[in-house]
């Protein structure tokens, strides 16, 4: 009898209609603007070690942690390969074989042996400038 009062109930409440003046209505949503919730720190005040040393340096006008595009010859043979300057022993390269492709080949290359891309163009890594450092 008790389960029967309480369906009764359940689906009693299931059918009331709820008036439209009673409905809350939901603003627009717009954009977080900065004095409602703060600016963004700045990155310089948070960084530490190489990365603050390299946001200084950038800051600076120093681009020697930035990626640099280095355009190989038309003709590279095995005793003039493209040079690429490096302060360490090994380098890691990337060749794009055609001029059209979005592929990139990656290589490794070592100092003082010249190395062929699959494309045929020679590479050779160099000491670099010691004032780049």
């Amino acid at each position: 009898m008790a389960q029967l009062a309480l369906r009764s109930t359940i689906s009693g409440l299931s059918k009331r209609v709820v008036a439209p003046s009673v409905l809350v209505h939901r603003g627009l949503a717009s954009e977080a603007s900065p004095e409602d919730y703060g600016y963004y720190p700045d990155p310089l005040e948070h960084a530490t070690g190489r990365e603050k040393k390299m946001l200084l340096a950038r800051l600076a006008g120093d681009d020697r942690y930035e990626p640099k595009v280095y355009y190989r010859t038309e003709a590279s043979t095995k005793e003039k390969p493209n040079l690429v300057p490096s302060h360490f022993p090994d380098r890691i390269i990337g060749c794009m074989c055609e001029q059209d492709s979005g592929h990139v080949n990656f290589m490794t290359i070592r100092k003082g042996t010249p190395k062929r891309c699959e494309c045929g163009h020679w590479f050779k890594v160099i000491d670099a400038d010691p004032e780049s450092v």
